[in-house]
């Protein structure tokens, strides 16, 4: 493979309306399969809120950057990070594929490309709903997140606070088979909860 490295074009020639370059030392290509780029460029960059898991980690890295994009360096083996929930901040768009940076356990970790991942959690999951629940009292000492997906980062407190509480569940989401509930009282955002932690009746 001759991928990202600087060819000498030493001929060219039409065929067929077509442009053809002979490369020196190689042989012909046509013009189209050339850039004259070392990188790839990012066609956008923009921010997500998702989870994911490693499905295939065989082959694949982890990046500072989008690989083969300037400045991009090895980070490490994608098998690393194999089991762990991988909170996914942005998601960037280059010619090979799509990307995911991800932080694991609050820490920012680097790039991956998203056909390498298990995306468990996306915000098209949630669904909006309308329901009155109250927190179990068995169940206080739960926690409640930011989204719906059990990870200390995105940890808000527990249900202690509400117990009692007339709450109102807005969205609700299944996320690897478990029902969860955002929930807000009348007039503040609480967060995200498993359904199985409230209960219909006071």
């Amino acid at each position: 493979s001759h991928r990202c490295k600087a060819l000498t074009v030493d001929r060219e020639a039409r065929n067929g309306g077509k442009l053809w370059y002979r490369l020196k030392n190689i042989g012909w290509t046509k013009a189209e399969n050339l850039s004259l780029d070392r990188y790839d460029k990012m066609e956008y960059d923009k921010g997500v809120t998702a989870y994911a898991r490693v499905r295939n980690a065989s082959g694949n890295s982890v990046w500072t950057k989008p690989y083969n994009t300037a400045g991009a360096k090895h980070v490490n083996k994608l098998s690393v990070y194999q089991g762990k929930n991988m909170r996914i901040l942005r998601e960037a768009k280059t010619p090979i594929t799509t990307w995911y940076q991800f932080s694991i356990g609050g820490k920012v970790i680097g790039w991956v490309d998203t056909r390498a991942l298990n995306t468990f959690y996306k915000q098209s999951m949630e669904k909006p709903t309308r329901l009155t629940r109250y927190v179990s009292a068995n169940k206080a000492g739960e926690s409640y997140y930011k989204v719906p997906v059990a990870d200390n980062p995105v940890k808000r407190g527990t249900l202690a606070k509400y117990k009692n509480q007339k709450l109102i569940v807005d969205c609700q989401a299944t996320i690897e088979g478990q029902l969860w509930y955002r929930i807000r009282t009348s007039s503040t955002f609480i967060g995200w909860t498993k359904a199985a932690n409230l209960r219909a009746q006071k």
